[in-house]
């Protein structure tokens, strides 16, 4: 589809067209050929202001570039790169205007249907971005056949996805008296994760209290489970991959290599976002501190590596994450972090059930969760638990202990 592009007066512009109007007014009721010359030649600068920037704008080629993922509170950096694709003459002095939405879901409901969300869809508020962060950047210069960059910062501070969209060039080169754009449906989608804090040391000590069953399993380990060490006699339950061929043939008897044994670390988390349909506005911080102080745990135990993680996130339906601690791993996690909807529509036990299933067994179960072990939303989980109660740890983050695990504050 063809870009339209648009030019129109500035202030500036109404200004030397008013003075123009006074002087051609002013010639044809005095008859004054000087005034008529006068005003032949301030005509001459709007017309050629009005075709240059109508010229500036052709061949142009703007979009935007967007990391794939960021944190909440994080300044952000967006590049516009803008190419200039015509042969022959350069645009100056350009501005590019962004405008920056946050996709809005139904919180602590029990869902939307199509007729619903159509509505959000087509409400004025939208369709004139009145919920829309505006940014622009401004690129002096882009040369013929040429590229050239420019940026602006913004800090989102809430989770969730955001949408960019769309970009609006413009430039008022060279004497600022006519203001030429042209809109560009150039749209993108940005996933903001949680906001990150810090794990105290009281959290690590409840972490490694968790880790005490690692040595009671020991299970066998292959040779990528830990570093190398040196060599050793062969010993009965030996890997056969583990001999050390050369050295064998020189001795004439079974050695084999020697590995450094890495301590797993096996945790289970499991997110409950809790929240009534009527809420204020503390219930629904203490729901986002929940998610926080996941989004924490999850970024420091990847981080250290060698662990396996598992997570669990309450909802309808639950969904559950396990694997090897990887930066992989954290980004899938915290992009489902970044997504969740507080509610009260969900069954908790069906999260803990599949923690339970994806977690290494014998694990205890972490909850994280914006209400009180008791309760009396939970009155019925507590018979549909898939594990004993001892074997759950429940971590109420709007009580005063979570001062002792966590903080929002970072050093």
């Amino acid at each position: 589809m063809p870009l339209r592009r648009r030019a129109w007066l500035t202030r500036e512009g109404w200004y030397y067209l008013a003075v123009l109007a006074f002087i051609i007014g002013g010639s044809v009721l005095r008859s004054v050929n000087l005034l008529v010359v006068l005003a032949g030649m301030m005509i001459a600068p709007l017309l050629f202001n009005w075709r240059l920037v109508m010229a500036s704008l052709m061949g142009l080629v703007v979009h935007r570039r967007l990391p794939p993922q960021m944190l909440a509170g994080e300044p952000l950096t967006v590049e516009i790169a803008a190419e200039n694709t015509r042969s022959w003459m350069s645009s100056w002095l350009l501005t590019a205007e962004d405008w920056i939405e946050r996709q809005e879901a139904e919180v602590g409901s029990r869902g939307s249907g199509v007729g619903s969300r159509l509505a959000r869809w087509l409400s004025p508020r939208r369709l004139l971005h009145l919920d829309a962060v505006h940014a622009a950047a401004a690129i002096p210069q882009v040369p013929a056949r040429g590229k050239a960059l420019g940026t602006y910062r913004v800090t989102l501070h809430r989770r969730g996805r955001y949408r960019f969209g769309p970009l609006r060039v413009s430039t008022r080169f060279p004497l600022g008296l006519v203001r030429g754009q042209i809109t560009l449906p150039e749209y993108d989608e940005l996933i903001v994760s949680p906001r990150l804090g810090r794990l105290l040391p009281q959290w690590l000590s409840l972490l490694e209290a968790e880790m005490a069953g690692d040595q009671r399993r020991n299970p066998q380990r292959g040779m990528s489970e830990g570093d190398y060490y040196g060599l050793r006699p062969w010993q009965t339950g030996d890997s056969l991959r583990w001999i050390h061929w050369r050295t064998t043939a020189r001795l004439a008897r079974p050695i084999v290599r020697q590995y450094e044994r890495r301590k797993s670390r096996e945790v289970a988390l499991v997110v409950d976002p809790w929240l009534l349909p009527r809420h204020d506005e503390h219930a629904a911080e203490t729901v986002e501190l929940a998610i926080s102080v996941a989004a924490t745990a999850v970024t420091d135990i990847t981080s250290r590596g060698h662990a396996r993680l598992t997570v669990a996130v309450g909802g309808r339906p639950a969904e559950c994450y396990s694997g090897s601690g990887s930066p992989i791993l954290c980004q899938e996690i915290l992009a489902a972090l970044a997504d969740v909807q507080p509610s009260d529509d969900y069954v908790l036990a069906d999260a803990i059930q599949q923690a339970v299933e994806q977690a290494p067994r014998g694990a205890r179960i972490i909850v994280l969760s914006s209400r009180a072990a008791n309760d009396p939303s939970l009155d019925n989980v507590s018979t549909e638990l898939p594990i004993e109660p001892d074997d759950l740890l429940w971590i109420d983050v709007g009580s005063a202990e979570l001062a002792t695990l966590f903080t929002l504050e970072v050093d």
